[in-house]
């Protein structure tokens, strides 16, 4: 089950005539589109919580890439409606491997920098674990990630104002 504040919220598309709208509904504009563009993308249906023990539950559509399953982000689709409009939030739910990275090789070269211009100490451990943890990265990459999110919220984006 997913937990809503434990996840990032990726973008939100608000839409007309929403009544007859259901997730199979968008999975199916979803896979059209992306298969029309060449783009790759798989789903699955997860719960989705907000709140604490009296909170919503929601079903989530998950969009995910299909060669990239365990190292990008899946993207969490929760459905709401109100009066004929509906509205889908998006957020990124799992991990991504090179945003980790990223933020591993940020955070050693802030405590090394901070550690030389203070004169104090800077944990062994922790420099050489962010070094370790940064190794794989890729800038390359990392915007071909990006680019996919990005593609995958504008094709949410026509499936659902088509």
């Amino acid at each position: 089950m997913l937990k809503l504040k434990d996840l990032q919220e990726m973008g939100n598309v608000t839409f007309g005539d929403a009544a007859n709208v259901t997730l199979d509904n968008i999975q199916t504009a979803i896979t059209d589109l992306a298969k029309q563009n060449g783009i790759p993308v798989a789903f699955y249906q997860e719960d989705a919580k907000d709140g604490g023990l009296f909170g919503s539950t929601y079903t989530a559509l998950v969009a995910y890439h299909p060669e990239h399953r365990r190292d990008y982000f899946n993207m969490a689709m929760i459905m709401t409606k109100q009066g004929n409009f509906g509205n889908v939030s998006v957020y990124a739910a799992g991990k991504s491997k090179q945003m980790n990275k990223f933020a591993r090789s940020d955070a050693s070269k802030a405590g090394f920098g901070a550690a030389i211009a203070g004169g104090g100490s800077f944990a062994v451990g922790q420099m050489i674990g962010g070094a370790l943890g940064s190794i794989g990265k890729s800038k390359a990459r990392l915007q071909e990630e990006q680019t996919y999110y990005e593609i995958i919220l504008n094709i949410i984006g026509a499936a659902l104002n088509e």
